[in-house]
């Protein structure tokens, strides 16, 4: 986190800026809002059999994509509910040692998932940092101003024009009290913390960050908790953003692991469970069914190289890489087309960037191209691609596609995967400084001149 320093956007979700890069990774206006409305709404979940969803989350960083998604995931399986006071009576009944498995795990089996449904959600995520990957559960999302009013004044009040003047009132005196963030990085962004929401939609599930943290438990062992994570945790100027909850139960895993066999240690990771949130009786029964859908698996390394071990076809693609100026390894003709390979016949392909140059590469790999709008503004804010033309609802304009075909289009290329950053820009730049085709601006004034 040396060369990080986490900051509060304004839904509350926590943002990284890159002191490497001077620049940050997420928008202002809210992480977790970003990855709901440029990769979770418009691959409309809803509409799809996701029964057996195969997700790849290209450069995972703190994992707001994925835990959106399992979010969406969580929110719409169908959980049957069972009496917990029933079920246990009649387990004690039947002798104590009837209540535990094998492993000494209490066997409440109170909740089932739709016995009509399979499901079964795998997500791979690549990223070369494992010091982010290990920190994604335990970031904390803010409660916003906003938030901490509707909580305390009842929805009933909701008909009353001094409910919305009171409200405003109360998150402007709220939001001079918190987030602090550096001063230069509220600079940068226009940070406004008097407009901080969250829509309830896009809420992380309370159960998402126990599952990855379990996940990263059972993948890295007594190394995932390192001295050196507990450094950063413990650290003045990191502590607030970092769930406290969620701090004592990786603590619980790594001194304890959550499957030991003692009655001890069993009640001891109850009690946490309840702690942090997960009630003893129905929710513990309920967390445990819904942990057994995912299997999220972690690559610490060069994404050019994990995509190489994977033989899946995906669903979903997320390619949320930082910006392909900084780093066009992860842009290029050639890793795109692995993305190509391992693309379901009607899986989707999302990303933030709307630049003529990803596009034409996505287009060169023979993918279907289309336009991600905002859900309220209407503003383009990604594209989104499919080897399914039907899976592409607002296809690219004539004026887009010429756009690709000038100089602007010309994409990144790196033989075998193993160029260096500086070796792609300079190919690049050396095709630029070549090519005969037109540059973009020249292309843009015609268009212009021949529309007025």
């Amino acid at each position: 986190m040396r060369d990080y320093e986490p900051y509060f956007t304004e839904d509350g979700s926590v943002g990284l800026y890159s002191y490497a890069d001077k620049d940050v990774y997420h928008s202002k206006f809210g992480a977790l809002t970003e990855a709901w409305e440029k990769f979770i709404l418009p691959a409309e979940l809803e509409n799809m059999d996701f029964e057996k969803l195969k997700v790849l989350d290209v450069c995972f960083g703190i994992g707001y994509n994925t835990k959106a998604l399992m979010s969406f995931l969580i929110n719409n399986v169908k959980i049957k509910k069972k009496n917990i006071f029933t079920k246990l009576c009649y387990l004690v009944s039947r002798g104590v040692n009837n209540i535990f498995n094998k492993g000494g795990i209490l066997s409440l089996p109170i909740v089932s998932i739709d016995d009509n449904k399979n499901y079964s959600f795998i997500i791979d995520c690549l990223d070369i940092n494992d010091e982010l990957v290990k920190l994604c559960p335990l970031f904390k999302t803010l409660k916003t101003p906003g938030e901490v009013y509707d909580s305390i004044i009842p929805q009933i009040f909701t008909c009353f024009d001094s409910y919305y003047t009171l409200r405003n009132v109360f998150i402007n005196i709220a939001s001079g009290f918190y987030p602090k963030n550096r001063k230069e990085i509220n600079e940068l962004l226009d940070l406004k913390f008097r407009d901080m929401h969250i829509e309830k939609e896009y809420k992380i599930n309370e159960y998402v960050n126990y599952i990855l943290l379990n996940r990263l438990y059972e993948q890295f062992g007594k190394d995932y908790f390192s001295k050196e994570l507990k450094k950063i945790i413990r650290e003045k100027k990191n502590r607030r953003f970092f769930d406290k909850p969620l701090k004592k139960y990786a603590q619980f895993n790594h001194f304890w692991g959550y499957n030991k066999s003692s009655r001890w240690n069993l009640s001891a990771f109850l009690h946490n469970i309840y702690y942090g949130y997960l009630s003893i009786r129905y929710k513990k029964g309920k967390f445990k069914a819904i942990e057994s859908l995912f299997n999220v698996n972690f690559y610490i390394n060069d994404a050019r190289k994990s995509i190489l071990t994977l033989n899946v076809q995906y669903d979903l693609i997320f390619l949320d890489a930082f910006t392909y100026t900084k780093a066009p390894q992860l842009w290029s003709m050639e890793f795109i087309e692995e993305l190509y390979k391992r693309t379901a016949p009607s899986g989707l392909l999302m990303t933030y960037s709307t630049s003529a140059q990803v596009r034409n590469t996505l287009l060169e790999n023979n993918f279907y191209v289309g336009k991600i709008y905002h859900p309220k503004t209407g503003k383009v804010i990604g594209t989104i691609a499919s080897k399914d033309k039907s899976k592409i609802k607002h296809p690219l304009t004539p004026y887009e596609i010429g756009l690709c075909n000038t100089k602007a289009g010309i994409p990144y290329h790196d033989p075998n995967l193993s160029f260096s950053s500086k070796e792609i820009m300079e190919l690049r730049e050396y095709e630029f400084q070549h090519s005969e085709l037109m540059s973009s601006s020249r292309y843009m004034k015609i268009r212009r001149d021949t529309n007025a």
